[in-house]
């Protein structure tokens, strides 16, 4: 995205300790809706400390994780020895991904698309299309406009800001309403649509976090609709 050195993961786990490597719900979901399908092979995109990549892998998946952060893939290789785990491991941006067309039978990208301008945006969304096979399933999440850090810090680009301070001191953050995540989403086929808020994200904070959570399909599979 436009920011393409990633996090330092060492400092986000020190910082937040739990909230990187407990395996969100809505992936838990993902992954049953997936086996129940017969996916096969997953591909995890910002795949972070690993707490995705290893609970796909744990489910029995064919897994490739992705992220920019040299840190993010030493935390996800630990993680996954530790677990007796065992998944394909890239440092790549999607947008300049080594992989083959037509690919994953299923994508995550959980907390990673929106670090990006529109444009970027969507150039991450026809790398994922182009990736997954025909019916291929996609969960994927944006910041919603709802988010108190909407409209905070530098701005690089319409609805785009970046934090001036801490962890993502820099990194670009974009926000969209339910209309532009539709608009977005125009190639694919939504399943499900949720505006997920939380409040506090993380002990002595008081701002709202918001995100919209989507499962979608890469059109329909042969022979269906």
């Amino acid at each position: 995205m436009a920011e393409t050195r990633g996090w330092d993961w060492d400092r986000a786990l020190g910082e937040m300790p739990g909230r990187w490597t407990e395996t969100a719900g809505e992936l838990r979901l993902f992954a049953d809706l997936a086996a129940r399908e017969g996916a096969r092979r997953v591909y995890d995109i910002g795949c972070g400390a690993g707490r995705h990549t290893a609970y796909l892998a744990m489910r029995g998946f064919e897994v490739t994780a992705s992220d920019v952060s040299p840190s993010a893939l030493e935390h996800t290789r630990r993680i996954l020895a530790d677990a007796g785990l065992s998944a394909r491991l890239l440092r790549s941006d999607i947008r300049r991904s080594p992989l083959v067309a037509a690919t994953f039978d299923a994508v995550v990208a959980f907390n990673v698309v929106y670090h990006a301008t529109r444009p970027e945006v969507e150039a991450v969304l026809d790398a994922v299309a182009s990736l997954l096979t025909a019916g291929g399933l996609l969960l994927i999440t944006f910041k919603s406009t709802l988010d108190d850090d909407c409209g905070r810090g530098r701005q690089l680009a319409p609805m785009t800001w970046a934090p001036v301070s801490g962890i993502e001191a820099g990194i670009a953050h974009y926000y969209a309403d339910e209309a532009e995540v539709r608009r977005l989403m125009a190639p694919f086929e939504i399943v499900s649509l949720v505006l997920k808020q939380e409040f506090p994200p993380v002990p002595g904070t008081d701002r709202w976090r918001a995100h919209w959570v989507v499962v979608a399909r890469a059109g329909r599979a042969p022979g269906q609709g």
